[in-house]
């Protein structure tokens, strides 16, 4: 049998498979810290909590909806009248539209 062995296959996944990292998830809670601190403004206040990296803002009349901190890399989303919290847990292509939108609707009020 002249097939691959499981060392070249596992070499391959590591190859093949790393653009996923595109799409976000796996990162650590001080990568996660990092790459959100350098997506907000210095109105949205950001800690590391257990499980990722809890975000505040505390702004009336967010573009928000329950379903916004509902999908897949958010964990314990609250909105309410005074402002948006929300654990990040992944940082891919929702997060970062997200926290764009809420930068975007602060530097336009």
């Amino acid at each position: 049998m002249s097939g691959r062995g499981l060392d070249d296959l596992m070499e391959q996944n590591e190859t093949d498979l790393g653009f996923l990292s595109a799409y976000g998830g796996g990162e650590s809670t001080d990568e996660l810290l990092v790459l959100i601190q350098a997506a907000i403004c210095s109105e949205m206040k950001v800690e590391v909590v257990e499980g990722g990296v809890l975000l505040k803002l505390n702004k009336k009349n967010l573009p928000l909806v329950a379903s916004d901190v509902e999908r897949r890399g958010f964990l314990d989303g609250k909105i309410d009248t005074k402002g948006v919290e929300v654990v990040i847990t992944d940082f891919g292509p929702e997060q970062r539209r997200f926290i764009e939108r809420l930068v975007e609707f602060i530097h336009c009020d």
